[in-house]
């Protein structure tokens, strides 16, 4: 008998496999007493923070809303961390009075880094709004937006956010947050459900259910540092109904898309 997590979140279904010792047949072998390194555990955390914030952003954002990037100009950049929060509340302020005028619903996770000589924010946004007003509403400096693609699978912006935050949460210093980010209380959360599993249903090469796909590469087999007990992941994507159909909005202010 082995568990199989699976985690549904937007577009993605994730699907972790592992035995534990209440569930473990005689015929798999663990690998010793494991005792992880203190690096060891600090690439587990990293992992598991880009594994949580993927999943929160495949749940709550698609196609065309945003990734926004707050950058202060020389003279009014933020001194402090308490500053820079500040700042962004302020923003998100004006954010949610702008939402609210539109009737649309804002929803968000931010991200805060201190560059080589200045602080930045990073946001993902809810895309119901106008480029040019989110650039009136920040009055710190300039903007960057791009567009979320439709793919529903942001395995890379989670990662890329995580270490624009590294260095900052780390420092006691320059950490704006408690946490390697902060959300809006409406976010969805990622639906998990757990079941424990025949030992013989464990295939070499997993099958996708009707309307989904796996995704090749993220397919994993191995031992874990931790438990030292063999795992499998992989992540499935929902199959479009129209794919191939689908058409970008007209990019008018120069606006990319990323994933």
């Amino acid at each position: 008998m082995y568990v199989q997590q699976d985690i549904f979140a937007g577009m993605t279904i994730e699907v972790e496999k592992f035995y534990t010792i209440k569930y473990c047949g005689k015929n798999v072998q663990r690998t010793g007493r494991c005792n992880p390194t203190p690096d060891t555990q600090a690439r587990l955390n990293e992992r598991n923070a880009v594994k949580k914030l993927r999943r929160l952003i495949n749940a709550n954002f698609k196609r065309n809303d945003y990734h926004l990037i707050l950058t202060y100009n020389p003279e009014k950049r933020a001194l402090d961390p308490e500053m820079a929060r500040k700042d962004l509340k302020k923003f998100l302020d004006r954010l949610r009075y702008a939402f609210k005028k539109l009737g649309a619903e804002l929803k968000y996770i931010a991200v805060s880094e201190y560059g080589k000589k200045s602080m930045h924010h990073h946001l993902v946004i809810s895309g119901d709004i106008p480029a040019d007003t989110l650039a009136d509403l920040w009055t710190n400096g300039r903007i960057g937006l791009r567009l979320l693609d439709g793919s529903g699978d942001y395995i890379r912006l989670a990662d890329y956010l995580i270490k624009q935050s590294r260095k900052t949460f780390n420092d006691p210093e320059k950490a704006v947050f408690k946490k390697r980010w902060c959300g809006s209380k409406n976010l969805v959360k990622p639906v998990v459900k757990r079941k424990v599993v025949s030992a013989n249903s464990w295939r070499e090469y997993p099958q996708a259910p009707k309307g989904y796909m796996i995704i090749p590469e993220s397919i994993e087999y191995g031992v874990s540092d931790i438990t030292g007990y063999p795992y499998q992941y992989y992540r499935m994507i929902k199959i479009p109904e129209n794919i191939g159909k689908e058409r970008n909005r007209n990019d008018k202010n120069g606006i990319r898309h990323t994933t």
